[in-house]
């Protein structure tokens, strides 16, 4: 027996199940700004979950005062951001499953999941990008000033543990970094599909 596949409208008229139209378009454009499409963008989340992990590990290890008195905050941002970036990667994977799960039973729950899962990520998102100005300001502000090298109790006041300010300092460059290539790469797609449609 050939396995070639049945065209769905055929398959539907054989069968006498009803030919659903594809979810809303504005379902599409939620789910569309956060979810990840393919296979391959959810194995990237999943190794991309390193990044977080590590940042609650070297929170949690320098959150004393002592490791970092010119800004004790830093060890705090590090927690908080990423404690959200863990649970941000954790709901786009459900997300991005939920929504291939979709495109084969458009139930109205699994509808409901979606977009509910979509408002919580972007609200997740809206609130890393202000939490990473907040850090920003607290470990860029102390740049100049900062010493790595504890001479008590004459340099304490402008101390840092030479990992947590360092590791700190080069996610925020690298994150500043892959927002300018998004923001670049978004704009060249924008720009060739104006073109394209002239």
């Amino acid at each position: 027996m050939p396995l070639d596949p049945i065209p769905l409208s055929r398959f539907y008229r054989q069968n006498r199940i009803p030919n659903y139209e594809p979810t809303h378009p504005w379902v599409r454009y939620i789910v569309g700004t956060v979810a990840v499409a393919s296979i391959f963008g959810i194995v990237l989340l999943i190794i991309s979950l390193a990044i977080p992990i590590s940042m609650l590990v070297i929170g949690v290890r320098y959150r004393d005062r002592y490791y970092c008195p010119i800004e004790p905050r830093i060890s705090h941002f590090l927690i908080v951001a990423g404690a959200v970036s863990l649970v941000w990667i954790i709901l786009n994977i459900l997300l991005s499953l939920a929504t291939m799960f979709l495109a084969y039973t458009r139930s109205i729950i699994s509808v409901i999941c979606v977009v509910s899962l979509s408002i919580i990520i972007f609200v997740l998102q809206i609130f890393s990008i202000i939490w990473l100005i907040v850090g920003s300001v607290w470990t860029f502000g102390i740049r100049s000033r900062v010493e790595f090298v504890i001479n008590y109790p004459y340099n304490f006041r402008v101390y840092c543990h030479k990992t947590l300010y360092e590791f700190t300092f080069a996610y925020l460059i690298i994150i500043y970094i892959l927002m300018a290539l998004q923001c670049c790469g978004q704009c060249c797609a924008t720009f060739i599909r104006s073109k394209q449609q002239k």
